[in-house]
């Protein structure tokens, strides 16, 4: 089915679902009605999901660096001309509120950038679909995995076990939140670690001994007497 020309008004979602919708429905390829229904309801629904996501997210992504950026220059202007104020005269007034809001505005997108992460989900995003697209396709041509099967009938069963670990894994990686992510990550790192064993007692080790004699408080004069007597040093003889 030839690009129709209507594409340049953003309707690729369209084109590329009545494209694929009559691949599939094909009878070159051979499908049965179920696997007619999974290419349709599963792996195309997907496909068109994706890129709706992933059109919306990098807009939106794009957009809050636009206001950022503009934002912070025409922030940068009306801060230059509250200096001279005597230059606005009747627009002092004016220009301090607009530098007010332009504050606002460039933190709010800021801080909505950083808390929902349009860049990297919209990165995300283009990476799963072009798997499930690249996916289909070598699944199409008995290409790839695929090429030591003799007919798409008997490599349906390969490629839907593909899409579905490819599903699994990816919704992990677009929509699992940050912290989420960092506590599992944190989580792994430490089952890695190596526990450590605590010391055992040898009874063969010979402590450290003090200097120092100590005696409990129960020990009799006897027992005293012993150990003197035992650590006793005799002088030196005199010649």
């Amino acid at each position: 089915m030839p690009m129709p020309t209507s594409l340049r008004n953003g309707s690729y979602r369209r084109w590329l679902s009545e494209d694929l919708s009559t691949l599939i429905e094909s009878k070159e390829l051979g499908f049965s009605t179920v696997n007619k229904t999974y290419l349709r309801s599963r792996w195309l629904v997907q496909i068109l999901q994706l890129e709706q996501d992933a059109t919306r997210a990098r807009k939106l992504h794009q957009a809050l660096r636009l206001t950022t950026v503009i934002g912070s220059l025409l922030l940068l202007m009306f801060v230059t001309l509250r200096f001279n104020d005597t230059l606005l005269g009747g627009w002092a007034g004016l220009v301090y509120y607009l530098t007010v809001m332009m504050s606002l505005a460039v933190a709010a997108s800021i801080a909505v950038e950083h808390i929902f992460n349009y860049g990297e989900r919209a990165r995300l995003l283009a990476i799963q679909l072009d798997k499930l697209k690249t996916e289909g396709w070598c699944f199409l041509q008995l290409s790839g995995r695929y090429n030591r099967f003799g007919t798409h009938e008997e490599a349906f069963a390969s490629f839907a076990n593909q899409v579905e670990s490819l599903s699994r894994r990816d919704a992990g990686e677009v929509y699992v939140p940050e912290i989420v992510r960092d506590r599992r990550v944190e989580s792994e790192a430490s089952a890695n670690v190596p526990e450590k064993k605590p010391h055992s007692f040898s009874p063969t080790a010979t402590p450290e001994r003090s200097s120092v004699i100590r005696t409990s408080p129960t020990t009799t004069t006897t027992d005293r007497a012993q150990t003197m007597t035992h650590h006793h040093v005799e002088p030196e003889s005199i010649q």
